[in-house]
């Protein structure tokens, strides 16, 4: 356990200030805040434990000077786990390299392991066709998802997929919002709950598109309102940033390269043409 409580008299010292619902909230969290535990809880399982709604997890969080749900956790942690085991609960104080990156490599295969025992092999079938027949395939991501989905659209293309990924946040709304019946729109998001993601995924279905996500919450807030056709789960390891862990990343481009390779392999010789086309069009970049 942490040798300080500092955030955890925070806490108690906003009590007079918060509303009855936020209060609601943090008494749950104090009678409850020297078990890990709490650490796991997405938004909606403590808004659940709490008897509380989801919106008002995330004004408590605020009323108590965090940017969001995850500052929250990271906060908590810094009380509750020692320092030298909140990057990953596996590594050791004193460890030396040799030690590290074994304790590191073991735990991202892990994650993957995970990741392909949960894969339902059918559900891969079913969104890979519907991709290879797309007129039109959108990409979402924010954050760390967003250098996946970079690399979704470098490899669909290569294999002669109209994709798009847009960075910015406006663009990604507007994109979302032409989307049709006959595309598909994939989302790449660890928590399913970004608002900006929701809006997209929303706009694509209630357009008719075909909605996949790839995401690690099964709770999410993506799966609650049914904005999603399909759903990958990709698994990940358990440390307070788990949304930035390398290992998630690891775990969603290697569905990434599934569903790419499955795609490929339906029309072997499309693919190949495209690749072909794709070299001769940036050969002149290289030496």
């Amino acid at each position: 356990m942490a040798s300080s409580s500092g955030f955890k008299e925070r806490i108690s010292g906003r009590i007079p200030f918060l509303t009855k619902s936020e209060t609601k909230v943090a008494q749950y969290i104090l009678e409850n805040y020297d078990s890990e535990e709490l650490l796991k809880y997405n938004v909606s399982e403590l808004a659940k434990n709490a008897e509380v709604s989801d919106a008002t997890i995330i004004r408590f969080c605020r009323s108590i000077g965090c940017t969001g749900y995850q500052d929250f956790k990271v906060n908590v942690a810094k009380d509750l786990i020692p320092r030298e085991k909140q990057l990953d609960p596996n590594v050791e104080h004193g460890d030396d390299t040799k030690t590290i990156c074994t304790k590191i490599f073991t735990a991202e295969i892990n994650v993957l392991n995970d990741t392909l025992a949960e894969l339902d092999f059918d559900l891969i079938d079913e969104i890979a066709e519907k991709i290879n027949n797309a007129k039109n395939l959108y990409i979402f991501g924010t954050g760390g998802s967003q250098v996946v989905a970079m690399d979704a659209l470098h490899k669909f293309l290569k294999v002669g997929i109209r994709a798009y990924v847009y960075q910015d946040a406006d663009l990604q709304r507007m994109s979302s919002s032409l989307a049709r019946e006959g595309d598909v729109a994939l989302c790449i998001s660890f928590s399913g709950g970004n608002n900006s993601i929701i809006s997209c995924m929303r706009n694509a279905k209630n357009n008719g598109a075909y909605t996949v996500g790839i995401i690690s919450l099964p709770k999410s807030a993506l799966v609650r309102h049914k904005l999603l056709d399909a759903v990958i789960y990709s698994a990940y390891d358990k440390t307070i940033f788990q949304s930035e862990s390398v290992s998630t990343r690891i775990a969603q481009l290697a569905v990434i390269d599934s569903l790419v390779s499955k795609v490929a392999f339906m029309d072997y010789e499309k693919s190949l043409h495209s690749i072909a086309s794709t070299r001769r069009a940036t050969s002149e970049n290289k030496i």
